[in-house]
């Protein structure tokens, strides 16, 4: 009883704690009522490409494949995956291409749970689809939005992600099986290594553009131990700055990529 007792006190002061603490603490709740705290109001978007065996994969990867093992009839339904690590909405992790980098298990969780900065150039990959975002779109954008936060995750939106249900325009190979779709330009990728970011996104299949030869960009990302996230969706949701990106990635040992859920809390505006 006694142990109880002291549970529940333990419980009752973090609760307070949380609520009624030090300013940090209390930046978590919006206005109390009924003395509860409640989480502050906002909009829950899902950046995750749903999974299907007709979904696109980078050619001459693993796409993937639902078997089912066990039905209803025996009692319950069970079914094994397959699939390569880089299909779907997924993370690249330093040791993607770097040996002796970071694996996806090795991320740590507070690196995943991060700020998180849109760049809008789909005004600019409407007619190029081998657009590169580069070091003057992030300039552009830290001039109307401020300095890129330390710490946060930049995203591409390139619009390339209302490509996804179809395979053919959203992997866009040419007559010689060349790939055309936008990426991050090696220039930004420096940019951002500066800025100290935990990593870049993209809605495309690659941080690098789909004529890529030597994935630049993925080099200097993952050289400087910073994550990748590709196959982004839903970024036309998103503001340019005040969201928070939660990646909830496979911890696979001794991953190069895996996939993940990517959600975003997009904070309500007054009116909302």
């Amino acid at each position: 009883m006694l142990t109880t007792r002291w549970w529940l006190m333990a419980t009752l002061s973090v609760l307070l704690l949380a609520c009624n603490g030090r300013s940090h603490r209390r930046a978590l709740c919006a206005p109390q009522t009924a003395n509860r705290c409640w989480p502050p109001p906002q909009t829950v978007v899902d950046l995750t490409h749903q999974m299907h065996e007709t979904m696109a994969y980078w050619p001459g990867g693993v796409p993937f494949k639902m078997t089912r093992l066990v039905d209803y009839a025996e009692g319950y339904r069970l079914h094994r995956f397959e699939m390569g690590e880089n299909t779907g909405t997924h993370v690249d992790a330093p040791a993607h291409f770097i040996e002796g980098k970071r694996t996806v298990a090795q991320i740590p969780p507070d690196e995943l749970v991060v700020p998180l900065v849109v760049i809008d150039v789909r005004d600019k990959t409407r007619n190029n689809p081998d657009y590169l975002l580069s070091a003057n779109d992030v300039v552009d954008w830290e001039a109307a939005f401020g300095e890129i936060p330390v710490g946060s995750l930049v995203v591409a939106n390139t619009g390339w992600h209302e490509r996804f249900s179809d395979p053919e325009r959203y992997i866009n190979q040419d007559d010689q099986g060349v790939m055309h779709f936008p990426g991050f330009a090696p220039e930004a990728a420096r940019l951002l290594v500066e800025r100290d970011v935990a990593g870049i996104g993209i809605d495309t299949l690659s941080l690098d553009h789909g004529a890529a030869k030597t994935f630049a960009t993925h080099k200097i990302m993952l050289d400087a131990n910073k994550y990748q996230v590709e196959n982004l969706a839903n970024l036309d949701a998103l503001p340019a700055l005040g969201a928070t990106v939660i990646i909830g990635v496979l911890p696979i040992v001794d991953g190069s990529q895996a996939q993940a859920r990517v959600l975003a809390l997009v904070p309500n505006k007054p009116d909302d």
